[in-house]
């Protein structure tokens, strides 16, 4: 007879769950028990803060948000937008990612303070991001996007009003990010029967899967709206033309299939994405730099992502105005092909045997 094994945590997983307290449960109940309750955990878990040049509060075009500067003289930027299911999470929870984002890829992090569910549901938060990233193309060279988990969602999401408005990002860095509104998939049936008792957490998987739709209830309460791409990104019928991505994806998360599913896509229509999916690992646990060894790993590459993204496009912008200059502007279309062109063969996406459902 043979026994099945269940999924199985990595070390510093376990540890983290064995470090935990007993916790009131505050979903549904007392929504600012649980906001309070969230920020305490993210504070507790991320780890010493890293110095950095300079730390300001500016209002990028009306909302609140904080720059980082490792340096002070930045001409690039990340947008970087805090996960929490729309609903949770502040600019102190994001701190520990944004400072050290900005000194791992050298680059000015703008952070916001985005409205929250569900006294401010979709298109709030949205409006909030693009917002915040307008402000930041009139204040920096370069931008580039990211955000773990419902900042993922909105990174991706604002990724494709770019392309649709001609706006050129440089990166989006998509951590564990909310891509599908449909809750009913085979995947996620799958995790809730799975994961019943992960980590010796009982109804881990039915527990998660019951945040996710409380979530989704609270940020967009009209089901038909959760259809169109702005809030399911993996719902849009084309990706070819969106920025370069990298995806960082953990292996005992419920949103890991659509974040597979969504490289995927991305590859397929010719977009160039890195793909780093983290064994034993669980959702969130990006912020918990303070316990977790592979937070830090995933800063590091997330950094040479945007280094290369950064440098990348600064060359291809030189060469474009060279190219410029030597045909004469009679030529633009060809040169202008010739800028994409350089920009797609200086990412190399992962082959598809690298990329596991």
């Amino acid at each position: 007879m043979t026994t099945s094994i269940g999924p199985v945590p990595s070390a510093q997983v376990r540890r983290y769950f064995e470090s935990l307290a007993p916790q009131v449960n505050y979903w549904g109940r007392d929504l600012s028990a649980l906001r309070k309750q969230a920020r305490d955990h993210a504070l507790a878990f991320r780890g010493p803060l890293e110095p950095v040049t300079s730390v300001d509060t500016v209002n990028a075009g009306g909302v609140s948000s904080r720059l980082y500067r490792p340096r002070g003289n930045e001409q690039d930027v990340l947008v970087w937008i805090h996960g929490g299911g729309w609903m949770l999470g502040d600019l102190d929870c994001c701190e520990g990612i944004a400072r050290a984002l900005a000194n791992r890829a050298g680059c000015a992090v703008l952070t916001i303070d985005y409205r929250l569910a569900p006294e401010h549901p979709f298109p709030a938060a949205f409006d909030d991001t693009w917002t915040a990233i307008t402000w930041a193309r009139l204040h920096f060279s370069q931008v580039a996007v990211g955000g773990d988990s419902a900042g993922g969602n909105l990174a991706a999401a604002a990724a494709l009003r770019a392309r649709d408005t001609q706006f050129d990002l440089a990166l989006q860095l998509l951590v564990y990010p909310v891509l599908d509104s449909t809750m009913d998939t085979t995947i996620k049936r799958r995790f809730v029967e799975s994961y019943s008792n992960f980590a010796g957490t009982g109804d881990y998987g039915r527990t998660t899967w019951e945040r996710i739709r409380y979530l989704w209830d609270a940020y967009v309460p009209d089901d038909l709206m959760r259809r169109s791409p702005v809030v399911s990104p993996l719902h849009a019928e084309a990706l070819r033309g969106v920025s370069p991505a990298i995806v960082i994806t953990a292996e005992h998360d419920i949103l890991r299939g659509e974040s597979v599913e969504y490289a995927r896509r991305l590859q397929m229509d010719q977009v160039p994405v890195e793909i780093h999916d983290y064994v034993g690992q669980i959702h969130g646990f990006i912020e918990k730099l303070g316990v977790m060894t592979d937070a830090i790993d995933a800063i590091e590459k997330a950094g040479s992502a945007l280094r290369r993204a950064f440098a990348n496009r600064e060359s291809d912008r030189a060469s474009f105005a060279i190219n410029t200059q030597s045909i004469g502007s009679h030529q633009s279309s060809d040169a202008d092909y010739d800028h994409q062109s350089s920009r797609e063969t200086a990412w190399q996406g992962p082959p598809s045997s690298e990329i596991q459902s």
